[in-house]
């Protein structure tokens, strides 16, 4: 039997004119200080926030936007959501969360670009003005772009949030996304771990339309040559790219960097495109070289259980798609904004043996 203790079942029973009559203020001093409006003095303000406590009082987010009427627009600015893959399991967070949240009337639009391509990406942020949002979530992968989208929106005080990223010089509502800088570091010890301290290593990235490189490979590349740096003994490492667009000619490209460079037995892949080299190196008959990239997709997924990728970092992308919907309905509705902006989500380290813990969040 379940038996109700006294401090919830007063929260669920009591009412705004109760708080402002345990307060000493007016209902309206409440409404206020519950949707951050301002206009009330502290002393006010401490007296509601001590009561609040006191109760456990909960604010109804559903019975709230219920009696708002009011819809909104949430335009989703990400790369192209492929099920399965990493950005189409941010969506799935999204998803979840409009379905959590049913009661707030939320119409999303997206506004997909490719990855891989920054006149994509640009052209894409560029008719965001157009779609008239009311909110904006975005998945930053150029940084200069989402600097002169995140002005736009800033000037026209629109409320964004970030998952997967954090640019430097925005102002987000809040973000959700792992410290690539740690993850980085994270891969060059598992690398260090796996192979012979006199084997050559390799860090390999996406070769992208228009030459500039993902802000997380940069950071994760600055955390996996910090780590080795701060060695007492050297490692080689070398750098190469793969074009995802043209896996033809990432295979040649691959094989090539092998045969020039047979002392390589490590591989660190700066993205979630591991599977790529597992497979072509799985198909020739290289079996000595371990490798290590981000995110469970399911093609990850498959190479770790089949032992051609060593390990994977996932950074729980479903979790960020549902957190920042829920950010951007707290701003929306309320306009509370995040204590602390930036949320950092954990980065899982998953290899074969507990692959298996994981089969909840890539059976999505």
């Amino acid at each position: 039997m379940f038996w109700e203790n006294s401090h919830n079942k007063m929260a669920k029973q009591v009412k705004i004119k109760d708080i402002a009559k345990m307060a000493g203020v007016s209902a309206g001093t409440v409404d206020r200080i519950l949707h951050n409006r301002g206009n009330v003095s502290p002393a006010s303000r401490a007296a509601v926030e001590r009561i609040l406590a006191e109760t456990g009082y909960r604010y109804n987010i559903h019975t709230s936007a219920v009696s708002l009427k009011k819809s909104y627009k949430v335009v989703i600015a990400i790369p192209t959501a492929i099920r399965g893959e990493y950005w189409g399991n941010i969506r799935n967070g999204i998803g979840h969360a409009l379905e959590e949240y049913s009661d707030v009337t939320i119409e999303c639009e997206y506004a997909y670009y490719d990855q891989f391509d920054i006149f994509s990406c640009r052209n894409s942020f560029a008719r965001i003005p157009d779609m008239e949002p009311n909110a904006v979530i975005i998945g930053a992968t150029f940084v200069s772009e989402t600097r002169i989208l995140c002005s736009w929106l800033d000037e026209k005080k629109i409320p964004y949030v970030f998952v997967d990223a954090v640019i430097e010089g925005t102002h987000p509502a809040a973000t959700y996304s792992s410290d690539q800088h740690t993850c980085g570091r994270i891969v060059g010890r598992l690398l260090n771990l796996f192979t012979p301290k006199d084997a050559e290593l390799a860090v390999f990235g996406s070769r992208r339309i228009g030459n500039e490189r993902a802000s997380n490979s940069m950071a994760r590349m600055s955390g996996l040559t910090e780590y080795f740096h701060s060695l007492s003994y050297r490692r080689v490492i070398k750098e190469s790219k793969i074009s995802v667009q043209q896996p033809e000619e990432s295979r040649k490209d691959i094989l090539q960097f092998l045969q020039d460079n047979p002392a390589v037995k490590g591989i660190a892949v700066l993205n979630s495109r591991g599977y790529i080299l597992a497979d072509i190196l799985s198909a020739n008959a290289v079996r000595d070289i371990r490798i290590i990239c981000f995110d469970l997709t399911e093609n990850n997924r498959r190479c770790v259980q089949d032992g051609t990728l060593s390990a994977i970092i996932c950074q729980r992308p479903e979790l960020q798609g549902f957190y920042a919907i829920k950010a951007i309905i707290r701003t929306l509705l309320y306009n509370i904004r995040e204590k602390d902006v930036h949320h950092l989500m954990p980065a899982d380290i998953i290899i074969k043996e507990n692959l298996p813990m994981y089969r909840e969040i890539y059976a999505e």
